[in-house]
């Protein structure tokens, strides 16, 4: 994770999504260290050495929150998530209001679903279904998991207990948005391709409905995953956003 001790720079914190690591944001690290400060912090449970589990999203919005020293930081931080990292990213709001300027959700549920304690559990059964090399394949094809990062998403997808994926799918199908973020006034980007399935789109139109400050990209020929499948687009629309919505 880069360092945001030179006080000068902006702040971008980037949370992965559920079942990947920060390994994610290497493009978007690659292409944003020159005018931010970037942060690239690891979810509960998704440590190869299983020195942390996934609870809920309070627990681990303190987690980042403590990861990159949060509290500490110079400034207020942009706040990028992708999947369950932008739920987490979300709580990462709610919980600490004065510290996140700006928020950026990635292809998010927004809305509970009644089943998902039951998923949870299902998902719990079937992990040791998980660890043939030919589902992790198949997995991170549909995440466009880059050829070079696959070894460390199996090593992920090998590491992670059965409990951990049961709490971190419940936490997914279940997350509603707080009040706290619904009706603040920071900008919020809600970025997803088109691609993406219906109920997660129709969840991220109704955030956008909902929050005044809030911004929809809904990108063509684009499915889950954005930010790996299509880095260069996703790279340009979010430097286009955070430029509009710089302050002084």
């Amino acid at each position: 994770m880069n360092s945001a001790s030179d006080g000068e720079r902006p702040i971008l914190v980037f949370i992965h999504g559920g079942g990947i690591g920060p390994w994610m944001w290497a493009d978007q690290a690659a292409s944003f260290s020159h005018d931010f400060a970037v942060l690239t912090p690891t979810l509960p449970g998704h440590h190869l050495n299983g020195q942390s589990s996934f609870s809920t999203h309070t627990g681990a919005a303190e987690a980042v929150a403590d990861d990159v020293g949060l509290l500490e930081l110079p400034r207020p931080v942009t706040v990028i998530g992708f999947s369950l990292g932008g739920q987490t990213a979300i709580q990462l709001a709610a919980s600490y209001p004065d510290h996140v300027e700006r928020l950026v959700v990635v292809s998010s549920l927004t809305n509970p679903w009644p089943c998902a304690t039951a998923l949870g559990f299902l998902a719990a059964a079937s992990a040791p279904l998980s660890k043939p090399r030919r589902f992790a394949q198949a997995q991170a094809a549909q995440l466009s998991v880059p050829e070079g990062s696959f070894e460390d998403y199996y090593a992920l997808s090998r590491s992670m207990s059965a409990p951990t994926l049961r709490r971190l799918i419940q936490a997914n199908f279940s997350f509603a948005v707080p009040d706290k973020v619904l009706s603040s006034s920071r900008p919020l980007l809600l970025m997803a391709g088109n691609k993406e399935p219906a109920r997660l789109l129709r969840g991220m139109e109704d955030l956008h409905s909902k929050v005044r400050n809030s911004s929809l990209q809904v990108h063509e020929g684009v499915g889950h995953g954005m930010p790996l499948a299509q880095a260069g687009l996703f790279n340009t629309s979010l430097r286009h956003w955070l430029e509009a919505t710089a302050t002084a």
